[in-house]
């Protein structure tokens, strides 16, 4: 789970039901379709990342003490499964990717794009749950927010040309492709004209600044070192309600998925998808695990979804060719 927004988790039984079921081999079709690896058979058939009885953890390290964070979530697959966890670690959202194309990893938490590029590269992944942004909501979307520096000229996402424009990252959901899209929506040519010395895309009508972190492109735009930029509502709402910047307008994302592998024995898969998609905090606490302050902090529950939930990124991703998404 990466903390910005892929810790979140409440219980929504009929929508577990149907995740469940689909598990158990009534999706084939609908997963080839969307580029999610096939189904696995029965346990004999299955792999595992390292070895039987050991799931391998992946998660999005955007903040210090990813791994620690992640643990209560761990240590309650663990529990309510009997297999042991492991955490993956990773350096960023690239070699989250790499790792789950490389059949290294057995559950993978990141944002929708992500889950996207990885499965558009060849990982074996299906979706069994999304992230929810609050405690107090049960929809698992959130937004991508378009910002400027309080007081700027700058009052439309149209005057973005010629400017320098912040992103997250390249593989960033709310960062970028949502970015890419509201800037598009506004009438910005988003094309590019290949890439910068770091392998990054040059836009040909702004000049593309990416900060590595959602806090760290409010501040760049904050500080002025941006014109405008985009960042998640998790960190942009404070930043606005300070006064440090203000808001041009916003894009519904969808939440950051569980995804499980579909290499595994077809009865891990059922028994993970099942686990994933009841782990609300008072679920883990109830199993007598320690929730810490990293992980109570970003993770509030999740809302069990498939892979047709991630449709719209899947059509963004064929609609704006600078996105890259097959990277």
């Amino acid at each position: 789970m990466h903390l910005s927004r892929s810790k979140r988790i409440g219980i929504v039984g009929s929508v577990l039901t149907l995740a469940v079921v689909a598990l158990t081999g009534c999706s084939g079709s609908s997963t080839a379709a969307t580029g999610d690896g096939p189904a696995a058979g029965s346990s004999s058939s299955g792999s595992w990342a390292k070895s039987q009885g050991t799931i391998v953890f992946g998660a999005v390290p955007d903040q210090a003490g990813s791994d620690a964070n992640n643990k209560p979530l761990e240590d309650y697959i663990a529990k309510e499964t009997g297999y042991k966890v492991e955490y993956y670690p990773t350096a960023d959202y690239t070699a989250l990717i790499a790792a789950s194309v490389a059949g290294k990893v057995d559950v993978m938490s990141s944002g929708g794009l992500q889950y996207v590029q990885a499965t558009n590269k060849g990982a074996a992944l299906m979706p069994v749950a999304a992230t929810l942004s609050s405690p107090d909501v049960e929809d698992p979307g959130y937004y991508s927010v378009a910002i400027t520096k309080a007081g700027s000229s700058i009052t439309s996402l149209k005057q973005a040309k010629g400017k320098t424009v912040c992103f997250v990252d390249p593989n960033s959901t709310s960062g970028f492709l949502f970015g890419l899209y509201q800037l598009s929506k506004a009438g910005v040519d988003v094309s590019t004209s290949g890439t910068d010395a770091s392998g990054n895309p040059k836009f040909t009508a702004f000049t593309a600044y990416f900060a590595g972190a959602h806090d760290k492109s409010e501040q760049a735009v904050a500080s002025g070192q941006c014109d405008l930029g985009f960042a998640e509502d998790s960190v942009a709402e404070p930043a606005v309600k300070k006064g440090d910047i203000t808001a041009l307008g916003k894009q519904y994302v969808p939440g950051g998925p569980l995804s499980i592998s579909t290499k595994l024995p077809k009865d891990v898969q059922t028994k993970l998808a099942k686990v994933l998609s009841g782990a609300s905090p008072d679920a883990i606490k109830k199993a007598g695990i320690t929730l810490t302050d990293g992980f109570t902090q970003g993770y509030f529950g999740v809302r069990a979804e498939d892979a047709s939930y991630y449709k719209s990124i899947r059509d963004l991703c064929s609609t704006i060719p600078s996105a890259d998404c097959a990277k």
